[in-house]
């Protein structure tokens, strides 16, 4: 019996301790721990999947970690497109999407172990080099642990979370009459989709975080075949400190999925292109990475700039053979048929949404090139194109003076200029000092390697396609971990050439640098103290409170409307938290109740209108945020429209929930 005591008191130790832990921390870090569990079970799921998918590419020469590595990215690119089907069919449910999972388990079983192990694949080559090992993960690891605060960031919760939680909630792809980006491409919203099937919205930014830490794997298993690997760990250190990765990767904001699909792009094209020769390798990494620029385009739209530059090369590169002399035109028909293999490939995996857009809206690449299509069901006009397209450059480049912006581009990147994106997109500004410093080294390195000076090729030009269309910062996030593996590798030429002194002059630089990266990372979680949510200072809804004036009327909303219930939501964009079917205030086109209000006989006509037409029960106001979004211009009523929106209080609508000064919570008579 006393050999068994110090077993027994042990585990009652740790239960205790257990307890006590989630006592104090529980709000954040009991979701959070079951958040993490579901995000491994997914992944190695994936991955299992992902293996034997691989076979049909006949890639050779990989190693079990690279097994794994694209396996677990083609797996992601499965599972969202799985989703996808689901949702299109109607038949999104989490019996369906359990069974979905359990699929791929079956399918990736006998994978299983092999991922596993191929985990600790790295281990030796990290071992030698701890610091930089032990930097690499702690920055990974606080920004999982940020992961863990609840989603408030505003893009988020205007349109990444409400899209996947409308569809969840009517088990089907569904058109969110509010937002025109019901239109987009949604292959990060349908991962988010399967973590609000599985109860945890926490998990949505863990598939984030996820695809920016399966970026830095790219890197690094990629990159270390083609520079030391002193800089490619250098080169993930880079990515995993640079504060506009690490602030997007702990959000349900998609740029960091993106990310995943352009690295994998361009490192298996780069891969291929070291080894094209028909004899040397089949077309395999060529068709990989056409299948992940395709899922890039089908998660956002700018990411066809990697498809387009790709297929590009792809284009010249049989062109001059076609035209060449003598033996090289021998290689014109190869060549012509890698194009015609990564056209179609990538094709074939950006179409789902594009046809969905087809055929919903008329327009496969909505809202641009509206006026070149006839569009149908949406109220979209030449002003609503207007004002749109004026807010995704509200933050332009240049307006005008390109080559003078062009001059002051470096700095005002590296001093984190909102000139290049305020409000929800500063997230993206920040953080660049050390890749625009790196810059001479960088190119200057890869102007002396012939593979490198390809992938250098390819970042000025996708960089050059992004300045020229002026949209924010946020959007390039996206070539941080190619640019960073050319940095990197920059900076080590540059130190194995310098003079000692100049070596430690250097090294500050570098590190004075990714201090400030980390020091803007947690500056801005200050902000909004996400600390007191992550230790138990605060509860999630005391948090949210907080932070949103929405949120306690949009609690009302969830724990006591009816599930037929419809919020129409004035004068606050973000949806997310109402848990019930509502239309939002929107910039980017006309508002309904506006042009009801306009067009109704009477106030009684006018409240017809809100409940037949508009489907709407309840009215939710939030007057702050109203008096902010008014200055888009997009209250436009009437005199007799403003008449009967103000009429609204006097006999029309009955107050439920109020919290002075930040929202109410109406009834709407009828």
């Amino acid at each position: 019996m006393s050999e068994r005591l110090p077993g027994v008191y042990a585990a009652l130790l740790a239960a205790f301790s257990l307890k006590v832990f989630v006592d104090s921390f529980g709000g954040a870090a009991f979701p959070g721990a079951v958040a993490l569990a579901l995000l491994a079970l997914v992944l190695l799921t994936a991955a299992g999947t992902g293996r034997i998918a691989l076979r049909a590419f006949r890639v050779r020469d990989l190693s079990e970690s690279e097994k794994t590595l694209l396996g677990v990215t083609l797996g992601l690119g499965a599972l969202s497109q799985g989703i996808f089907l689901l949702a299109a069919a109607g038949g999104l449910k989490v019996w369906t999407v359990v069974a979905l999972l359990g699929a791929f388990w079956v399918v990736g079983w006998t994978e299983m172990g092999d991922v596993v192990r191929s985990l600790g694949a790295n281990r030796n080559l990290l071992r030698d080099r701890p610091w930089a090992a032990a930097g690499l993960l702690a920055a990974l690891g606080a920004t999982l642990w940020m992961t863990c605060v609840p989603p408030h960031q505003y893009d988020a919760l205007v349109y990444h979370l409400p899209l996947a939680e409308a569809y969840v909630r009517e088990g089907r792809l569904v058109r969110v009459d509010h937002l025109l980006f019901t239109h987009f491409p949604q292959n990060a919203e349908m991962l988010y989709a399967l973590a609000l099937l599985l109860g945890s919205d926490t998990l949505a930014q863990m598939f984030t975080w996820s695809a920016a830490f399966l970026s830095v794997w790219w890197v690094f298993e990629l990159g270390k075949r083609e520079v030391p690997m002193a800089a490619a760990l250098g080169a993930c250190i880079m990515v995993a400190t640079h504060t506009a990765v690490m602030l997007l990767a702990s959000t349900a904001y998609v740029e960091c999925v993106v990310m995943l699909w352009v690295t994998a792009a361009v490192l298996s094209f780069l891969r291929w292109h070291e080894r094209a020769r028909p004899e040397d390798s089949p077309r395999g990494w060529l068709a990989l990475s056409a299948l992940f620029a395709g899922l890039g385009v089908g998660t956002k739209y700018y990411a066809g700039i990697t498809p387009a530059l790709l297929a590009l090369f792809l284009a010249g590169r049989w062109l001059r053979a076609r035209f060449a002399r003598g033996e090289a035109r021998l290689d014109a028909r190869e060549r012509l048929k890698d194009a015609a293999l990564f056209a179609a490939v990538a094709a074939a995996a950006g179409a789902p949404w594009l046809i969905k857009n087809w055929i919903v809206v008329g327009d496969p690449v909505f809202p641009f090139l509206y006026d070149r299509f006839q569009l149908r069901g949406v109220g979209w006009t030449s002003q609503s194109a207007q004002r749109y397209f004026e807010i995704l450059t509200e933050y332009g480049l240049h307006k005008g003076e390109i080559v003078a912006d062009l001059l002051r581009f470096p700095l005002l990147v590296a001093s984190g200029s909102v000139r290049f994106g305020g409000g929800a997109d500063a997230l993206g500004d920040l953080g660049w000092a050390l890749s625009v410093a790196a810059a001479p080294a960088a190119l200057w390195a890869a102007w002396r390697n012939r593979h490198l000076r390809w992938a250098a090729a390819y970042c000025v030009a996708h960089w050059a396609i992004w300045y020229s269309t002026g949209v924010v910062l946020r959007f390039l996030v996206v070539l941080t971990p190619i640019w960073s593996l050319l940095c990197a590798h920059g900076l080590l030429r540059v130190w194995e050439r310098a003079s000692p002194r100049a070596r430690v002059l250097g090294a500050a630089g570098v590190a004075l640098a990714v201090a400030g990266n980390l020091g803007l990372f947690l500056f801005a979680h200050s902000v909004t103290n996400d600390l007191a949510v992550l230790t138990g200072g605060e509860t999630r809804p005391q948090f949210l409170s907080r932070l949103l004036d929405y949120y306690p009327c949009a609690r009302q909303v969830r724990d006591s409307l009816p599930p037929e219930a419809k919020v129409l939501v004035v004068g606050e964009q973000r949806g997310y938290y109402l848990g019930r079917r509502h239309a939002a205030t929107t910039v980017m086109a006309p508002n309904e109740f506006v042009r009801m209000a306009n067009d109704a006989s009477s106030t009684e006509d006018f409240v017809k209108r809100l409940r037949r037409d508009g489907g709407f029960t309840h009215m939710l106001v939030v007057p702050r945020e109203a008096r902010r979004l008014e200055g888009y211009g997009i209250f436009h009523f009437t005199r007799e429209g403003g008449e009967r929106w103000g009429e609204l209080e006097n006999g029309w609508t009955s107050i439920l929930y109020q919290s002075p000064g930040r929202c109410a919570l109406y009834a709407i008579k009828g």
